[in-house]
C-alpha cells in the first residue's frame, strides 16, 4: 500500500493524539470507572485520544478510580470531570507521550476550579 495523502494525514493524525487508559480492575470500578470510560469515549474526539480500557490494576487502588494520560497516572478521577481533566493535561508541556509521573487530584485544583466554571 503506497504512502498517499490520506494515509499520511492518518500518520499524523495517530502522532498527536494521547493514549488514555482507564484502570477497569475491581477497586476502580467500584469507584465509578467504567462511567469514567464510557464518559472519556464519548467526550473526547478521535483526534484527541484513543481511549483504552485496561484491567491490570494501575496500583493506586485505594486512590481511585485512575486513568493515565501518556503514562502520567491521574488518581481520585470523578466520571463528570474526566473529559475536562484529559483536556487539561493534554494542554500541558510537561503531559509528553513518554512521559510517567503520579497526580493526585489535590495538584489538579486548578483543573478543577476551571471546570466548575463551566
Amino acid at each position: 500500500m503506497g504512502m498517499n495523502e490520506e494515509n499520511l494525514s492518518n500518520l499524523t493524525l495517530k502522532d498527536k493524539r494521547a493514549t488514555v487508559k482507564v484502570c477497569l480492575h475491581t477497586k476502580c470500578c467500584q469507584k465509578g470507572a467504567e462511567q469514567i470510560y464510557q464518559n472519556l469515549k464519548e467526550g473526547l474526539t478521535k483526534e484527541e485520544a484513543i481511549v483504552l480500557p485496561v484491567k491490570e490494576c494501575f496500583g493506586f487502588c485505594k486512590e481511585g478510580p485512575n486513568i493515565a494520560i501518556n503514562d502520567n497516572i491521574v488518581k481520585g478521577v470523578r466520571p463528570f470531570l474526566a473529559v475536562e481533566i484529559v483536556r487539561q493535561e493534554l494542554r500541558n508541556p510537561s503531559c509528553k507521550a513518554d512521559g510517567l509521573g503520579s497526580k493526585s487530584l489535590d495538584d489538579l485544583d486548578q483543573v478543577l476550579d476551571d471546570a466548575l466554571k463551566l
